[in-house]
């Protein structure tokens, strides 16, 4: 066909340059040199082809752009490591009950001033150099190049091989069939296969001295926030017998690791199984209710947030009145605006309740959110936001818990007391979520340091401020407790803590949340997200 056939066949049109959309790319060409995004080359192609489209119609011209900005967002988004939008969306029905400071906050951390700069350093490029560049045949290039190199980098992840697969051996019974270990997936079946058949045996009646159980479950306190604090070898923790260095909560999210810890007394069981019938056994504070403990209930908040108070009745069994908030000093205000009290006087409230009891034994939970993400100071002018004032808060609450210790030891009486955060703030962030986000449970945000203390006035401890660093999670804190009821240690003259801890169960780091699991595969961890294929998580920090 001559080219004058082809010409009335083809008119001649008259491409359209990206013009200033080469920021937009030279901005994520930055991004991914930082290795803060990865790039996708089909979607980045064709989002240009779309943008370069011939179209002489002004008004056609200008939706083509309004679409543009839109799939530039989404493609943006897509080429970043923040976890998908199905999942940040689960929680839009909570947002919206974020106070406005909070949620600039929160925009104030996506925007860093690391992006910032660079947007402002791709835009001058553009404007200075595009007099003498024809950027959007340069960034076409750059994208094919970058996207190549990227994909290369990352095929690795997808690798997985038998020979690499160093998970801890687990004790499979009789009836169930060994599950070939290759990948997270078959892994992750194999501890379910396990945790289902774990069950704490406590005694069936309680004999020895008396003594009360005290838990203390504090919202956003994780090994890797203290040490971006500092905070990591303080006071406080010296004073524990036991400090678990390596203990899983298991989720990022409150509600979830409260009916866990509630629930205790049985196996690891999946998100989606966690709010199904549990048996009677499978609850801690049920089961010391048998024993003749009275269970008390304290908060240093109202509860309704996220419906937690119905959440650890309903699904925890924890049915104790609420203690009253009525003469305490409000210390905070949470980034829903509704008021957080004083650690210390409420545990000394609860003290005070406990000492005109007549029942001998009490269980104690006793809830903090002092740490959470949002909380502003109540009281004074300061222009600290919550990531500022973590330090200060962890401060406060560590020193209230020391006072409250000395107060126990000056009663003469016995008591357990376990600390066992929910989840980590997150205060770091990494690669795939921005400091405070905690949608999916990462190694950083779901290792929680846990400590047990025992308080007698009579008793001398073997082993004092030990450090336990096997891999375990909530069914071993079970167990250590069924273990101080069959062999009451406040009942003799000295408390063996090594006896104590001996062949607590272990646990392979397996968390989740709502479409999301994460799981520790050949010492690296790997996530699943909305039941998609299985991916490493990237564990570069910010």
């Amino acid at each position: 066909m001559s080219e004058e056939k082809l010409s009335t066949i083809l008119p001649t049109t008259k491409w359209q340059s990206l013009g200033i959309w080469n920021v937009y790319f030279l901005f994520k060409f930055g991004l991914f040199y930082f290795s803060l995004i990865e790039l996708h080359i089909l979607e980045n192609l064709a989002l240009i082809a779309f943008l370069v489209l011939p179209i002489e119609n002004h008004a056609i011209r200008t939706l083509k752009h309004l679409l543009g900005i839109c799939f530039a967002v989404l493609l943006l988004h897509h080429d970043s490591y923040l976890p998908p939008l199905s999942l940040l969306l689960n929680s839009s029905d909570l947002i919206t009950s974020f106070s406005m400071s909070y949620l600039i906050e929160l925009i104030s951390r996506i925007v860093s001033w690391q992006a910032t700069s660079l947007i402002l350093v791709s835009l001058v490029t553009y404007l200075y150099f595009s007099q003498w560049v024809r950027f959007t045949g340069v960034n076409i290039i750059v994208l094919l190049c970058s996207g190549l190199i990227g994909q290369i980098n990352t095929q690795d992840s997808a690798k997985y091989t038998q020979q690499q697969n160093t998970l801890p051996s687990l004790n499979i019974t009789a009836k169930q069939q060994p599950i070939s270990v290759t990948d997270p997936a078959s892994a992750l079946a194999r501890f379910y296969a396990e945790q289902k058949e774990l069950i704490t045996q406590f005694p069936t009646q309680f004999s020895g001295a008396n003594f009360d159980l005290i838990v203390l479950n504090v919202c956003s306190l994780g090994w890797d926030d203290l040490d971006f604090v500092g905070m990591d070898n303080h006071p406080l923790l010296q004073q524990f017998d036991v400090v678990f260095e390596n203990f899983n909560s298991a989720t990022s999210y409150s509600g979830p690791a409260a009916t866990r810890l509630l629930n205790a007394s049985c196996g690891h069981k999946a998100h989606d199984d966690l709010y199904a019938n549990k048996p009677k056994q499978c609850n801690l504070f049920g089961q010391l209710e048998q024993l003749g403990f009275q269970t008390d209930l304290a908060m240093n908040h109202n509860g309704f947030f996220d419906s937690f108070l119905p959440s650890i009745r309903a699904q925890g069994g924890l049915n104790a009145p609420l203690q009253s908030l009525d003469n305490i000093k409000v210390m905070q205000r949470s980034f829903d605006g509704s008021p957080i009290y004083s650690d210390g006087q409420v545990l000394t409230e609860w003290l005070r309740n406990r000492a005109g009891s007549q029942v001998a034994r009490h269980a104690l939970y006793f809830n903090s959110i002092s740490l959470h993400d949002g909380n502003l100071l109540a009281g004074t002018s300061n222009n600290l936001n919550s990531l500022e004032s973590y330090g200060a808060r962890a401060q406060t609450l560590f020193k209230d818990f020391e006072r409250f210790f000395e107060t126990l030891s000056r009663t003469g009486k016995n008591y357990l007391v376990v600390m066992v955060p929910e989840h980590g703030a997150a205060l770091r962030g990494d690669q795939m979520q921005f400091a405070g986000l905690r949608e999916i449970p990462s190694p950083a945000i779901v290792n929680v340091p846990v400590g047990i203390k025992f308080i007698s006035s009579t008793q001398n401890k073997i082993g004092q401020g030990l450090k336990y660093r096997e891999p375990v999670s909530y069914f071993a804190l079970s167990e250590l407790i069924a273990r101080t009821l069959h062999n009451n240690p406040f009942d003799g003259r000295n408390i063996d803590l090594e006896e104590l801890l001996s062949d607590l169960p272990q646990s392979t780091m397996v968390a989740e949340n709502k479409g999301t699991k994460m799981i520790v595969f050949d010492n690296k961890p790997f996530i699943q997200l909305d039941g998609e294929s299985w991916q490493r998580y990237p564990n570069q920090q910010q």
